[in-house]
């Protein structure tokens, strides 16, 4: 952690000035701390630097429910939010199967929220421990990101940005295109996914702290 934000705070130092048009997406881990760091140092408006956040989770975990689904992944609409890791929270409560909520087309007994959310989160972890890495997966959500960015597609992304309430950045859907993020997307979240990114929020914002001391 403290190298690769140390890594990050010498490479935004030496890139500045920017362009006043310039878009800056950090995709390198911790992806939530280094963008927050990204974003103070560049001197660029907030919705021109961001992170690839929890985008690839989303990905994986719409991947899992549609093998429980029977269901094209496509016609999911299920996001992974909040800050990248352990903290990351799966937004059931929003989920939805074509417009139409989980809950109404999926007996409970399809699958289990949890076991799913947790295969989720070590999915990466079984692809790193088997290649090494997982460049495929990052770098398809690298592409996309920056497709939908150049070509102003107005796609909506989980990506890792600045939360004023909480003083740092993390994944949250934004409308992106051209300019970066075009604006928030304000997803009705259910109490207790509201209070797991509270919490990670405040960790991470302490170990951002902890960080800036080095």
């Amino acid at each position: 952690m403290h190298r690769n934000a140390s890594v990050i705070r010498n490479v935004v130092k030496a890139m500045t000035p920017f362009r006043s048009d310039a878009i800056v997406l950090v995709v390198s881990n911790p992806v939530d701390l280094l963008t927050s760091i990204a974003q103070e140092l560049a001197g660029l408006p907030k919705f021109q630097v961001f992170g690839s956040g929890t985008f690839l989770e989303s990905v994986r975990i719409r991947g899992l429910l549609a093998e429980k689904a029977g269901v094209a992944a496509s016609s999911i609409q299920l996001f992974v939010l909040g800050v990248h890791g352990n903290g990351q929270v799966v937004a059931w409560s929003s989920a939805t199967i074509n417009g139409i909520p989980l809950d109404k087309v999926l007996s409970p007994d399809t699958f289990g929220h949890q076991e799913l959310a947790k295969e989720c989160k070590e999915r990466a972890e079984a692809i790193f421990t088997a290649k090494g890495a997982t460049p495929f997966g990052t770098g398809s959500v690298v592409a996309s990101i920056c497709a939908s960015i150049l070509f102003d597609k107005r796609e909506v992304r989980p990506v890792s940005h600045f939360q004023p309430e909480f003083d740092c950045c993390f994944s949250l859907p934004v409308v992106l295109g051209r300019k970066g993020i075009m604006k928030t997307i304000e997803m009705p979240l259910g109490s207790d996914e509201n209070a797991a990114i509270a919490r990670s929020a405040h960790r991470l914002k302490s170990t951002i702290e902890l960080t800036d001391k080095k």
